[in-house]
């Protein structure tokens, strides 16, 4: 057994010589050694191994030395960018990258199944179908995610903050995304959320290929209206284009630099400006830690220009731009090639912007859905219990919400069931969830207001005066 194990040893050692070691000085990493290393890979590994897989996986592993937001696709993978940009495209409706080694959600895409289901900024999805995600690339990981609309796919997801795995189910849809709205993300429409005439109220959800277009007829009503206020709303804005905020910002900020693009090589190096002698309106720009990339853009060159102020929470802090690159083989390459600084040359790549105003949303308007398509008993886990134990505590029942379904939880359901004249139970139905669900709406869901947008609205008058 002995002489076995040497002899194996040996063999071991003899290949590492003759394969992997060069001689002293030498550079070991070319393109040679990544040929020998295939050939070596093709003859000795102990199964077939498909040319493509190993090419496609040295392309990945180049991309992976770089950085996030930098990656090659497939000519499957670059149609389905393209058809992203331009504002529809197939899957769950989320925004994701590749942050400290992890799948994590920068922000869903509103009305979509990822919204619903409660996705938030900061959440790290682990699992695919019960696949371990977490050493995937952020292609891969989108591929498995997106899928043919009415098809299912069950995440498994790291609430931000939290370490226990909660499985959701989602149903695939064909994403349209219209990022140009003027209601609230509560519902609620300009006139019943904004009581102030002079002010307008637009929501930006994305940077599409249309957004500025839409952006600019909303702007165009409010100029003939005569207002003089104007608050852009670009909570949970992920970003997109980079000459979609850039036109628009041209639309709303004074004379003078929007964006500077520090570039590998001072020749690269570009900056974008405003020749907008008398901006329209007094702005407040809402943000908060989903609004990323282009949506801080947009903050910074308001922020530096002194055009309004910014309420709400810390950006997101994405601050590089990437350029999209379509290669022979159908296929494309998204790398990026420079970091953005705002009007006044602050880097904001990691850290984010700092609101002028700091406005948190209260317990009461940032609750979790319950989509009511399920019983839940003792012992389930999700993110239908825990918005169910928020509206419990919100209207005095209080527990620990921790999105587990206790006896605690269960008895609390009851008291609130009894003081209303209704029936205990011993599992919440999905009647008995309608039925805290409407008892929460007649009480205290009725009078949610929008506490950062009600800010805005304040500061925004005191711009006005």
């Amino acid at each position: 057994m002995k002489q076995k194990i040497l002899a194996l040893i040996l063999i071991i050692s003899m290949t590492l010589s003759g394969a992997a070691f060069a001689a002293p000085g030498a550079n070991p990493d070319t393109i040679e050694t990544l040929e020998s290393l295939m050939d070596i890979i093709k003859s000795d590994y102990y199964k077939d191994v498909d040319d493509a897989a190993l090419i496609r996986g040295a392309i990945d592993g180049m991309f992976n030395a770089l950085d996030p937001h930098s990656n090659y696709m497939n000519e499957e993978e670059f149609r389905e960018l393209n058809t992203f940009t331009s504002g529809e495209f197939g899957g769950i409706g989320v925004t994701i990258e590749k942050k400290d080694n992890a799948i994590t959600v920068v922000s869903p895409v509103e009305g979509t199944p990822a919204h619903k289901a409660g996705l938030d900024t900061g959440d790290v999805i682990v699992s695919v179908d019960g696949t371990d995600i977490s050493d995937y690339t952020l292609d891969k990981a989108v591929s498995l995610i997106k899928g043919d609309p009415g098809t299912k796919v069950k995440l498994g997801i790291k609430k931000a903050g939290k370490t226990e795995v909660t499985y959701i189910e989602f149903t695939r849809e064909l994403i349209k995304v219209e990022s140009v709205k003027k209601e609230t993300p509560f519902g609620k429409k300009v006139e019943d959320a904004i009581k102030d005439k002079n002010i307008g109220y637009v929501r930006l959800t994305e940077f599409s290929e249309n957004t500025y277009y839409d952006f600019k007829d909303v702007i165009e009503a409010y100029k003939k209206e005569g207002k003089k206020g104007l608050i852009i709303d670009i909570r949970n804005n992920p970003g997109g284009l980079l000459g979609s905020v850039i036109d628009i910002c041209k639309e709303i900020i004074p004379e003078g630099p929007i964006v500077h693009i520090d570039a590998k090589g001072e020749e690269n190096d570009a900056t974008y400006s405003s020749t907008l002698k008398n901006p329209p309106f007094k702005l407040a720009v809402l943000v908060n830690g989903g609004s990323a990339s282009a949506s801080e853009i947009l903050t910074g060159a308001v922020k530096d220009s002194k055009a309004g102020i910014i309420v709400g929470t810390k950006t997101y802090g994405k601050g590089t731009v990437q350029d999209i690159l379509y290669l022979t083989n159908g296929g494309g390459m998204k790398i990026t090639v420079a970091e953005y600084m705002t009007r006044d040359k602050i880097h904001i790549n990691g850290k984010g912007i700092e609101p002028d105003v700091v406005a948190e949303l209260s317990a009461e308007e940032n609750l979790a859905p319950v989509k009511m398509d399920r019983d839940i008993i003792v012992g389930t886990v999700g993110l239908d219990v825990y918005g169910i134990q928020q509206r419990l505590d919100n209207l005095g029942y209080t527990m620990k919400a921790d999105g587990v379904m206790g006896q605690t939880t269960l008895a609390a359901a009851n008291k609130l069931l009894a003081d209303n004249k209704l029936p205990e139970v011993k599992t919440l139905t999905k009647a008995a969830q309608q039925k805290i669900l409407e008892i929460y709406t007649q009480n205290a869901g009725k009078n949610i207001k929008d506490t950062q947008l009600e800010t805005a609205v304040a500061e925004l008058q005191k711009l006005l005066k």
